[in-house]
């Protein structure tokens, strides 16, 4: 691949990459849309929830993590000071590696399904919040499994591994639908190069260019996109998954 292609591949991995289902995609425009209004004072009113998505789930580093390293040994967390500042006082950091909300807390909010997207990991989650969706990012992870080794996190594999478990004790026929209709977000890339290519000797010596590193984590996030396709193809099985 061309560098200059490859790079553009990999920017747009590590960006937020929102995908639809098949099923979601092929329904009108009309009934996704989310009309917006103001009210008599002039305020934003509430999003119309016209849109058939009963639930957002994101994947991927800091940037869609609220909390899941919380209960992690590891350094890269926001549970503390000068995080969460934006929140009303009195209130601890959540876990957020942010002032405030996260891109996926506003996107739940303008679709009307809570406020906030919780951690999976959150030890306060009840399962009907379970059900409307969740993040299993985790801050310092990457497409590269040793990218999330080096500062032990989740890697991408178990995120995905805990989102099969979610969907095991949902059980069918809910699993099913909330699968097929459901908003899944992924934020990865930049902790591989940053923090792994460039400071861990491991995978230059596996890639001597950055180039063929970059190939390396398109092919990754590639295989990670098709996993959802997976999981409905064989969802009945997945109840059956540890």
């Amino acid at each position: 691949m061309a560098p200059s292609l490859a790079t553009a591949a990999l920017f747009l991995a590590a960006l937020l990459v929102v995908s639809f289902s098949p099923a979601a995609a092929a329904r009108s425009s009309s009934k996704h849309a989310i009309p917006t209004a103001s009210s008599s004072d002039g305020k934003p009113a509430a999003a119309a929830t016209t849109h058939d998505i009963p639930a957002v789930f994101a994947f991927g580093d800091s940037t869609l993590d609220p909390g899941n390293n919380n209960r992690l040994l590891t350094l890269v967390r926001a549970d503390h000071a000068p995080y969460g500042r934006a929140f009303p006082a009195g209130v601890a950091p959540s876990g957020r590696f942010s002032d405030g909300k996260l891109i996926t807390d506003y996107i739940v909010a303008a679709l009307g399904i809570k406020d906030l997207l919780p951690a999976y990991h959150d030890h306060g989650l009840t399962h009907a919040n379970a059900t409307t969706g969740v993040s299993f990012a985790s801050g310092g992870s990457g497409l590269d499994d040793l990218t999330a080794h080096g500062v032990l996190v989740s890697t991408f594999e178990s995120q995905i591994n805990d989102f099969q478990q979610l969907l095991s004790r949902i059980g069918e026929p809910q699993a099913s639908d909330i699968a097929g209709k459901s908003l899944f977000i992924l934020s990865a890339g930049t902790n591989d190069v940053t923090m792994n290519y460039y400071m861990m000797p491991f995978r230059a010596l596996n890639y001597p260019t950055i180039d063929g590193y970059h190939d390396y984590l398109i092919s990754k996030f590639q295989s990670y996109i098709q996993v959802r396709s997976l999981i409905r193809s064989i969802l009945n099985s997945v109840i059956f998954f540890p």
